[in-house]
């Protein structure tokens, strides 16, 4: 048989698995695709699951039971506010914190009431005279 022959021969042999090969790659895609496929479905519902969960230990008579049992705490007692109706008492400081360009009123030889005070700058006096 001549040269020609063999290599017409050995083309259709090539010619012939060419198919063959490229389906069994297909397949074996095709079969990879699936498993990827599953894998994403269980990845999927484990998500799900964790987010359930995540919203269980999120709830408030969770967080409350836990605080109560683990950290030993109780709810806060009510509180009670109350107003005063009546004016804070005149300013006095002892001189010697008062400038002394600074005018006074009622002056006596330890102590001065200042003149033109605001009623929030006296209650803040008060509470930090000795």
């Amino acid at each position: 048989m001549p040269a020609w022959a063999w290599l017409a021969v050995f083309g259709l042999c090539i010619a012939a698995t060419l198919p063959v090969v490229r389906v069994s790659s297909v397949t074996e895609s095709g079969t990879e695709l699936r498993v990827l496929e599953a894998e994403r479905e269980r990845l999927r519902s484990e998500i799900r699951s964790l987010a359930a969960h995540i919203g269980q230990l999120g709830s408030l008579a969770r967080v409350k039971q836990q605080a109560e049992e683990r950290l030993n705490m109780v709810p806060a007692r009510p509180t009670f506010s109350l107003e005063v109706q009546q004016p804070p008492p005149a300013r006095i400081l002892p001189s010697r914190f008062l400038p002394p360009d600074h005018q006074t009123i009622g002056a006596s030889s330890d102590s001065s009431l200042i003149a033109g005070q605001t009623v929030w700058g006296a209650m803040f006096d008060v509470l930090i005279i000795d």
